[in-house]
């Protein structure tokens, strides 16, 4: 594996500030693939709908940004993230509700989100705060206007909005970011080398 590869040239270095030139480079090949993006499974429908267009795993950039390095002792260096949900992007994953559903948002939620807060608690409690009916229909959570408007037929009447979809589990495709190519190895072992001859 690449990150074992890495090891062993950090286990040649001595110096502290060499490994962090590795390590540094490690990481910023890492970010690299998630701001690429290449070969990774497209957005679902449902998630593009939320968040609009864009590339996966760069929806706040809080996933690569995390991507960071670490000189544990003169003899290693460790690359790696915090956020807990990059194993699951980078392998992939089934999620099944814990007790009754997963909520999904809907086009439109994330605005919500951003005035009332990012739970479902959050959202709900703050339209209901401002006098929106909140209600269930079928698979959806919904709310509806407090004001009526015409539609198509020139009719008066309360126009829904779908706040969530329902749904009993959701497929995480797996999404690799987190190694390192042949290549990327290749420019790491020459600055490796560069690193021992100015010790």
């Amino acid at each position: 594996m690449a990150l074992e590869a890495l090891d062993k040239i950090a286990q040649t270095l001595q110096k502290p500030d060499k490994l962090a030139v590795i390590g540094g480079m490690a990481a910023e090949m890492i970010r690299g693939k998630i701001h690429k993006g290449d070969g990774f499974a497209p957005l679902s429908p449902a998630a593009a709908a939320y968040r609009g267009a864009g590339r996966p795993l760069q929806d706040t950039g809080a996933l690569r940004d995390s991507i960071t390095f670490k000189v544990i002792d003169e003899k290693t260096v460790s690359v790696g993230t915090n956020k807990p949900y990059a194993a699951v992007h980078h392998n992939g994953k089934e999620i099944h509700a814990k007790k009754n559903w997963l909520w999904i948002p809907a086009a439109g939620t994330r605005k919500l989100q951003r005035r009332y807060g990012y739970s479902v608690t959050d959202v709900l409690k703050g339209l209901k705060t401002e006098g929106y009916s909140i209600f269930r229909k079928g698979r959806t959570m919904c709310f509806r206007e407090k004001r009526r408007s015409r539609n198509e037929k020139g009719e008066l009447v309360y126009k829904d909005h779908v706040l969530y979809y329902l749904v009993k589990s959701v497929r995480i495709p797996p999404r690799p970011f987190f190694f390192l190519t042949e290549r990327d190895m290749q420019l790491l072992m020459k600055e490796a080398g560069s690193a021992l001859e100015q010790l």
